[in-house]
This record gives C-alpha cells, sequence and structure tokens, in this order.
C-alpha cells in the first residue's frame, strides 16, 4: 500500500460545531479535551461532521463505494475519508495524521490494488439555506480527494492524485431516499442516529446509479453500477463497542436493500435494515428481528479472530412498512454469495463483492413477490478471540 506524507498546513482556526452555513476545518493532528458526538437528528444535513473535535478516542468518516451490476465484472471501487485516530479506529495504517483518505479497488479480472494518503487536514462545508446551493462538500488538503454532493440530488468525488496513482470520478446518482438507522429522514427532528450504542450512522445514498470513471495505477477502470454513501462516528474507540459486525447493501430486481447486525461486547445483537423500491421507502427498521444476518459455509456464528470466512450470508428481513409505505408486512429471504474478496486476508475485517439471490412476500405490490436477482456489496469485523 502506497502512502504519501504532506506537511502540515498552518493552523486554520478552531473546528466548529455542525450547523448550517459553516465552514469547518478539521485538523490533521488529535485534539485535546471531551469529544462530543451528535447521536440525534437536528436541522444539520446528514452528512455534516458529527464530532467534535476528534480527540484520541473519537472517530467520524464518510464512506462511498460503487460495484459493477455486470455478472460477469468484479469492478468495484470504494473511498472513504476518515477523520480518526489508529486507537478510535485500529484497523487504519499507522499514520502522523488523523485526517487520511484511503481508496480500493477491484478490478473487472478481480486484481486488487489500495492506497492511502494523508492529508494535511480537511474542511467540511455544511451549505445554509441558501448558499453552496444546498450541497455539502469534503476536501482532504494536499490529497487531491474531495467530495460534494445532497442526498438527495446526488454526489460527485474528484480524485486528482497521481502522487498515489489514481485519477478520475466517480458519481452517484440516487436511486432511494436516505434514511436513519430506524426510519427515514424526515420532519420532526429528533430521530435517533444510533445503530447501536455511542455508534452513530446516517445512510446518505443507500443505492445510486454510479458511474466510475478511473485511471489506476496507469490502468483505466470504467464501469456503471450500483453506488452507495454513509457516514459512521463516535466519541468512543470502536472495539470498545463492536466484537462482530454484519453489514452490506444489494439491488436485486427492483428493490434497494441495506442491513445491519452486529453484537456489541457483552452480547447483545443490534439490528438495522432498510427496504426501497421506485425511489420510495417500503419499509425501515432497527426493530430486533426485523433483519437477521448470518453466515453460510464452513464458518461459525459469532464470528471471531480465528473464524473462516464464510462463504455468503443469510438475510432474513421481516418489515411492517404501513407506516413508512402503506405496503403492509413484506418478508424477504436473501443468500448472498461471495464472487471476490474486496480487501486482502486480515483476520479482523472482509469486505467482498457477491451475487445475491432472493424471495420476497407480501406489501403492496403483488406482481413483485416470487424470486429475486442482483449483486452486493458487504463487509465483516471480527474483533473478539
Amino acid at each position: 500500500m502506497l502512502r504519501i506524507h504532506l506537511t502540515l498546513i498552518a493552523a486554520l482556526g478552531a473546528f466548529l460545531a455542525p450547523a448550517y452555513g459553516l465552514t469547518q476545518f478539521i485538523p490533521s493532528t488529535i485534539q485535546n479535551g471531551t469529544s462530543n458526538a451528535q447521536f440525534v437528528s437536528t436541522s444539520s444535513p446528514l452528512d455534516a461532521p458529527k464530532v467534535s473535535p476528534i480527540n484520541g478516542s473519537a472517530y467520524d468518516w464518510w464512506y462511498f463505494d460503487a460495484v459493477s451490476t455486470d455478472p460477469s465484472s468484479r469492478a468495484s471501487v470504494v473511498l472513504t475519508f476518515f477523520t480518526s485516530s489508529q486507537p478510535a479506529f485500529p484497523l487504519l495504517s499507522p499514520s502522523p495524521t488523523i485526517t487520511v483518505a484511503r481508496i480500493w479497488v477491484s478490478f473487472p479480472n478481480g486484481t486488487l490494488w489500495s492506497a492511502e494518503a494523508d492529508a494535511a487536514g480537511a474542511t467540511v462545508v455544511v451549505p445554509d439555506a441558501q448558499g453552496s446551493k444546498g450541497r455539502t462538500s469534503g476536501v482532504w488538503h494536499g490529497t487531491g480527494l474531495s467530495w460534494s454532493g445532497t442526498p438527495a440530488g446526488g454526489y460527485v468525488v474528484l480524485v486528482d492524485a497521481p502522487g498515489i496513482g489514481v485519477q478520475g470520478t466517480i458519481s452517484f446518482e440516487p436511486t432511494a431516499p436516505p434514511h436513519y438507522p430506524c426510519g427515514p429522514v424526515s420532519s420532526p427532528v429528533g430521530q435517533t442516529l444510533l445503530v447501536g450504542p455511542n455508534i452513530g450512522w446516517a445512510n446518505a445514498v443507500p443505492d445510486a446509479n454510479a458511474s466510475v470513471d478511473l485511471v489506476v495505477g496507469g490502468v483505466p477502470l470504467k464501469f456503471g453500477g450500483s453506488g452507495y454513501a454513509d457516514k459512521n462516528w463516535s466519541d468512543i474507540p470502536f472495539t470498545s463497542r463492536v466484537a462482530s459486525w454484519y453489514w452490506g447493501h444489494a439491488r436485486l430486481g427492483p428493490y434497494s436493500l441495506v442491513w445491519f447486525d452486529y453484537l456489541d461486547l457483552a452480547g447483545a445483537e443490534h439490528v438495522s435494515v432498510y427496504l426501497a423500491r421506485d425511489n420510495k421507502i417500503v419499509g425501515a427498521s432497527c426493530a430486533l428481528g426485523s433483519v437477521v444476518v448470518r453466515p453460510a459455509g464452513n464458518t461459525t456464528y459469532p464470528p471471531t479472530l480465528g473464524t473462516p470466512r464464510p462463504e455468503g450470508y443469510r438475510v432474513s428481513v421481516e418489515l411492517d412498512g404501513a407506516e413508512t409505505s402503506g405496503a403492509g408486512k413484506v418478508e424477504l429471504e436473501l443468500t448472498a454469495t461471495v464472487t471476490a474478496p474486496l480487501v486482502g486476508a486480515n483476520p479482523a475485517y472482509a469486505r467482498s463483492m457477491g451475487t445475491v439471490t432472493g424471495v420476497i412476500s407480501g406489501g403492496a405490490d403483488s406482481e413483485a413477490a416470487g424470486k429475486l436477482e442482483g449483486v452486493a456489496l458487504f463487509e465483516q469485523f471480527q474483533l473478539t478471540s
């Protein structure tokens, strides 16, 4: 993995709490003081920073991915903009900066490539009601990597990073509405942003028509597919709350699905599930039993550091969409099968792409009942022995 070391820029002022109409500079070094994390929705955009300041225990990141919908291709790209120290999120590489951008690529033949760049701080602009055309933006200084957009209008990730061998653009045109862990993004404010104890999550783009046009290490990578964007944050280290974690998103037939199923260190299970169709939410919930994700193949549950990687996952969804969409009870049984790993071997983490097949029943649209097929990107953390 390549890394570029950049000269730190001079201090540009204090990091401001998230609000409308603010330019927020996030220093590249760990800050002193207690971090304040936002775990309840406000009028501030869901893609605004959620932690201030970033001390040695806090993390806040913006995540984007795209996976090819061509069944013969293993192309994908993942790009994460971190504001985190390694103690807060131990899967980061040792770094002199807490503002790090990482990119992972898989080519159509399955060849993997990755790189990371240390930023001299980051600036996130949160628009006011009139300014910036409503677009939030983030620049990781000195890396050539930035993003801008809105959950409703989509995002563009700009990549001009010859120092790490990659240039181009990734764009996302949403096909499914944003959501919080337990339901849609809507008024009034005051919804929980917790997907579990001290872990914030907001899903700006559950599904999108993604367009990737990159040159990676001198090799063109251009494809269309299913795109996704979200963010995670906390005021305490990741490993102090997570024992194991299954997350993924899928496009199957006309549906967009996002799932979350993880265990905390006490063995309690926390879940979130979202299902959309035709740019409308069919159902969303964080109630136990609304989604159950379990590994398939030569493996065990719950996973530990010594557990073999699964061949796929079984995902069972049971939603009551009556309040959200009038859809009534919807059930989905899904099998996700790994077709290609998207990161190298790691005892604590796996990311994969795969095919998905499922059967859906119930809901307002009886024509949708029956078998569904599609593609997915999913990940697994296993952090305890």
